[in-house]
């Protein structure tokens, strides 16, 4: 028997999913989950053939459109095809020859309180004699060494240096980080600012703490991707509350060696020292709950060391929950002469662009920092440009414009310098020139930078840090 022809079938689900879709379109969701930086929000499946002529960006950084009404009717398609198609025909020109779409990158000076930058440029004055250390902390922009991997060459290969400088026990970046490999076992405990504290242990200057549950370990290798990366001379462990005990450890999968560890409640740093220039060490903590462990430091001899400190999903804010007394042991170790700022992306993007809670806030960070570090010049990176789909574009998220007013005003009340990031990119809409670039500096996501924007972000930086030292 000849079996009933369905042709008719796929067409009516088809018809159906659009009718649904389109329905969709009108239910008006503006919802967002805070802990998780996720928006859920409306879909105009139609958007790309409405007339949006009157949508407009005013002043004060907040998007006011007015939706006229659309007759479907005279909807003209050849404009859904032709923007279908813009993207894939960006990238070539009139001969069909692909061309490289430059950013609009330009120099952008620092500005603020330039005078208060004095601390670091006085040390690298006698950097090649004496160790001169920048902490950098930001959000998941500078996870996996980015930017600040491209910071620290430059100044290393100004002023001197050999070496990556902190790294964490643990850590969240470890598949992507391309300056040093970085393996741990999975038996530890650990707490920080960007995920939970739930026993109130005393976070260190990267807003970490990690305790070992019995026979944990630790591994760090360097790597060939940096020239100024290939060994260490020096290990420095920083740990406090240690029991009596000992950690064991090797150089370059050599003998076992054997340290103990002082006791009390003091942060204590342990140096470790190999016979000759070593490529990796491994070490043991036997005994569970044995201390609370911050991280280590791999150095050669004098010069620029710049740590780097990403704070996943944080707006800054906590940094000024870390406790005054451990940051000012810290300061006695590690002495920082500029600490760096970046934050912004976990702040902006939503519908709620009064940002005056923010401003409070990043002050007091800054404030309580300053108080802690008196000898050391402050610098905020602005939020980069931002973009957010509107129709078949990209543009910028009105939110960011009234942010990097906030962060300038933030810069003011706390006297410190600022250097406009955003300006720096090339002002308004110019993300989509960088996700667009032959090769490209950022991500699809339209939000991070790859690796080359990493560096094309830290050269612009370094530029204008540069221009001011004398």
């Amino acid at each position: 028997m000849q079996s009933e022809n369905k042709f008719r079938e796929p067409l009516i689900i088809v018809a159906l999913t659009v009718i649904i879709l389109y329905a969709i379109s009108f239910v008006k969701i503006d919802y967002t989950i805070t802990a998780i930086n996720f928006n859920l929000k409306s879909v105009d499946i139609i958007s790309d053939i409405r007339n949006d002529s009157t949508a407009e960006v005013p002043a004060t950084g907040k998007l006011n459109i007015t939706t006229p009404c659309v007759n479907e009717a005279s909807l003209d398609f050849t404009n859904v095809f032709a923007s279908a198609f813009s993207f894939f025909d960006s990238g070539f020109d009139k001969s069909g020859v692909l061309y490289e779409l430059a950013p609009q990158a330009k120099s952008t000076p620092i500005t603020g309180n330039t005078k208060q930058l004095s601390y670091f440029f006085d040390a690298l004055k006698n950097a090649k004699k004496k160790t001169v250390r920048v902490a950098h902390f930001g959000d998941s922009a500078i996870e996996g060494d980015l930017i600040t991997a491209d910071i620290r060459q430059t100044l290393q290969d100004k002023f001197g240096g050999n070496g990556v400088g902190w790294l964490g026990i643990t850590s969240q970046d470890i598949m992507f980080r391309q300056t040093t490999k970085h393996s741990f076992s999975n038996n530890w405990e650990s707490a920080a600012l960007y995920t939970s504290n739930p026993k109130g242990l005393p976070l260190g200057i990267s807003g970490e703490a990690f305790v070992p549950k019995g026979n944990a370990w630790v591994q760090y290798e360097t790597t060939s991707a940096r020239r100024y990366l290939k060994d260490f001379s020096l290990v420095r462990l920083f740990y406090s509350n240690a029991k009596s005990s000992s950690i064991n450890y090797y150089f370059d999968n050599g003998a076992k060696k054997t340290v103990a560890l002082k006791t009390g409640s003091a942060l204590q740093e342990l140096v470790l020292k190999p016979e000759s220039r070593a490529k990796s060490i491994r070490i043991e903590f036997p005994m569970a709950d044995q201390a609370y462990f911050y991280g280590v430091s791999l150095e050669n001899e004098p010069g620029v060391y710049v740590d780097n400190f990403p704070l996943r999903g944080n707006t800054g804010v906590d940094l000024g929950s870390l406790q005054e007394g451990i940051l000012k042991e810290f300061s006695k170790y590690l002495d920082y002469k500029l600490i760096i700022l970046e934050f912004g992306l976990n702040i902006a993007g939503s519908r709620n662009t009064d940002y005056s809670w923010y401003e409070k806030e990043m002050v007091k960070v800054i404030n309580h920092l300053k108080s802690v570090f008196p000898q050391t010049s402050f610098l905020m990176i602005s939020i980069h440009d931002r973009s957010m789909k509107k129709g078949s574009n990209f543009v910028t998220d009105p939110g960011i414009l009234k942010l990097l007013e906030t962060q300038k005003n933030i810069a003011k009340l706390a006297n410190v310098a600022i250097w406009n990031l955003f300006e720096a990119m090339g002002g308004e809409n110019s993300m989509p020139n960088w996700v667009n670039a032959n090769p490209p500096l950022a991500f699809k996501d339209f939000i991070h930078f790859n690796d080359q924007g990493a560096k094309k972000v830290a050269d612009l930086l370094t530029d204008a840090l540069l221009k001011l030292y004398k």
